[in-house]
C-alpha cells in the first residue's frame, strides 16, 4: 500500500500542510505576456499534474514556499478572485516587487545610474520610456555574483534575463521595466546584494 500510493499520499500531505498555513504577507505577479497561460501544478514539479492555469499579469497570494529538487524555489499560491490554489515555479513569479521607480535622463545624456539592495525574493523595478528601433544597454555591478537583471517589454514579454551586461534593439515603443533581483536559486537562502545599475537608451 505504501509503495502503490506513496506519491499520492505525499502530494496530499503537502497540499494539506500548505492549505493549513496562514497566508504570508507576500503578493506576487505572474511573469508572462498578458493573456499567456502559465500552468499551476498540483505539487512543486514540472512533471506534476496541471490543476489549472494563470495568466500573465495575474496577482496571487503566496501561502507557502519550498526548495524543490530541480533547484528552483516553488510557491504555493492562491488566486484571490477564484480561490484556486496550486504551485508555481519561482522564475515565473515576481515576488515582493518594490514600487516602480521611473527613470529619466539628465538633459544631454542618454544614460542613468541607479542603485539599491535586494534580499531573498525582493526585487527593485525601474521604468523608462523608449522607442521602437532604439538600443537599450544595461550594466550591473554589485556585491553579489547572484544579482540578476530582467528587462520586460511594454506588452509584458521578457526581453532579457541574466547577470551579464546586455544590449539589444527594442522592437516596440512604450514603457520598459528593468528589474533587479537575485537569481531564483538563491532567493530562498536569504542572500542579499547591493548593486549599481546603469541603463542607457540610444
Amino acid at each position: 500500500m505504501t509503495l502503490k500510493y506513496g506519491s499520492a499520499f505525499v502530494t496530499a500531505l503537502m497540499m494539506l500542510a500548505a492549505a493549513a498555513l496562514p497566508a504570508l504577507a507576500d503578493m506576487a505577479t505572474i511573469l508572462a505576456a498578458p493573456g499567456t497561460r502559465v500552468n499551476v501544478r498540483q505539487s512543486p514539479s514540472t512533471t506534476s499534474r496541471i490543476r489549472h492555469y494563470g495568466l500573465g499579469g495575474d496577482r496571487v497570494t503566496i501561502l507557502n514556499q519550498t526548495n524543490a529538487p530541480d533547484g528552483f524555489p516553488w510557491y504555493f499560491v492562491e488566486f484571490p478572485n477564484s480561490g484556486a490554489r496550486g504551485w508555481l515555479r519561482g522564475d515565473l513569479l515576481l515576488v515582493n516587487a518594490a514600487s516602480s521607480e521611473r527613470v529619466s535622463f539628465a538633459p544631454g545624456t542618454s544614460a542613468a545610474t541607479v542603485g539599491g539592495r535586494v534580499q531573498g525574493s525582493e526585487s527593485r523595478e525601474y521604468v523608462l520610456k523608449a522607442g521602437a528601433g532604439q538600443t537599450m544597454t544595461t550594466r550591473i555591478t554589485g556585491t553579489s555574483s547572484f544579482l540578476q537583471v530582467q528587462v520586460v517589454a511594454p506588452n509584458g514579454s521578457t526581453v532579457y534575463t541574466g547577470s551579464r551586461n546586455w544590449s539589444g534593439v527594442l522592437r516596440s515603443a512604450g514603457d520598459y521595466r528593468v528589474r533587479v533581483r537575485l537569481v531564483p536559486e538563491e532567493q530562498r537562502s536569504g542572500a542579499s546584494g547591493e548593486y549599481s545599475l546603469t541603463i542607457a537608451i540610444r
